[in-house]
């Protein structure tokens, strides 16, 4: 077998089963497919067992310990030459795969290589809207395409070299929440491998229903990240040292707006309305991953994690 998907589920019935009919339709074929089921209570499985009815599969469960242990337990079930890392909320594109393996034959370099991130939402609301157009979206689709390299690719549509995650002994348990795709590509970096995204994009869907949840999460992740990487992921930047004083300090979050006013500004596809409104959720955005993070470090400290730092 050539190539394993490896696909993370936890309550995923509303999209599981695009996910999967967009792995069937692939241009490349045959596919091991490994589910990674985070302790669903919903009909996941179900619905699972409905649309590969006629496919092998195997299902693993994380016991609940999170994103970094999923992803390590499914690429090493796997028998593929190559790993694709796909969340259950994502579209894989019918021609990833096969362009994918095209360029990981020809250049032994490359240790990952990802689809650029399309979200589209259903529902028609300024939270769906933010989420399908926000700054960080259009930044993701301006990166580099392969030959030429990126810091990090994520994983939410992502296909990895098996040797390369052998070399880096896989994903970190330590990652519960997020940031285990920053984590790998560092250490992907490291060993020797080029990390690259290809002009290929995958839709992600139904991401304005976790919009609150998600972003106080990964708030807390940049703790995460700190902790193992304290050179690479400082927190000490000026921007979360300004966000954070702009949390206790409710009026200087018209500034914040006003700075993110002008960066959505710049931005070509957008109404004149969409200008307006999206930097004041950015500015809640940001908002949520500074309380998170905060959250996190007092934590941290409490437990006296963070005495070798200071």
């Amino acid at each position: 077998m050539s190539v394993s998907i490896v696909i993370l589920t936890k309550n995923s019935s509303r999209t599981i089963k695009q996910c999967l009919q967009s792995c069937l339709l692939s241009t490349y074929t045959p596919l091991e497919i490994i589910i990674v089921d985070g302790n669903s209570i919903d009909n996941t499985l179900t619905l699972i067992k409905e649309t590969l009815e006629d496919f092998s599969y195997k299902i693993l469960y994380d016991e609940g310990r999170g994103l970094g242990y999923a992803r390590d337990i499914g690429w090493r079930a796997s028998n593929g030459k190559y790993i694709l890392m796909l969340d259950s909320d994502v579209l894989l594109p019918n021609k990833f795969i096969e362009e994918a393996i095209k360029i990981m034959e020809s250049d032994d370099k490359v240790g990952s290589i990802g689809a650029k991130i399309k979200p589209i939402c259903e529902e028609r609301s300024l939270i769906s809207i933010f989420q399908e157009k926000n700054l960080a979206i259009h930044l993701h689709w301006r990166e580099n395409v392969y030959p030429n390299e990126v810091i990090a690719t994520h994983t939410a549509c992502t296909m990895f070299r098996r040797k390369a995650l052998e070399k880096v002994n896989g994903f970190d348990h330590y990652f519960k929440l997020a940031r285990e795709d920053l984590d790998i590509s560092f250490r992907l970096r490291k060993a020797g491998y080029k990390l690259v995204y290809l002009n290929i994009y995958a839709f992600h869907l139904d991401i304005s229903q976790r919009f609150w949840e998600t972003n106080f999460r990964y708030g807390k992740s940049y703790v995460y990240i700190f902790k193992k990487y304290p050179k690479e992921a400082s927190l000490l930047t000026k921007k979360n040292i300004f966000l954070t004083i702009v949390l206790f300090l409710p009026l200087l979050q018209a500034i914040t707006y006003l700075i993110y006013l002008y960066k959505y500004w710049k931005l070509k596809d957008l109404t004149l309305s969409e200008k307006m409104i999206l930097p004041f959720i950015e500015t809640i955005r940001q908002a949520l991953r500074t309380a998170g993070m905060i959250y996190e470090l007092i934590l941290s400290f409490k437990k006296g994690i963070f005495h070798k730092f200071l």
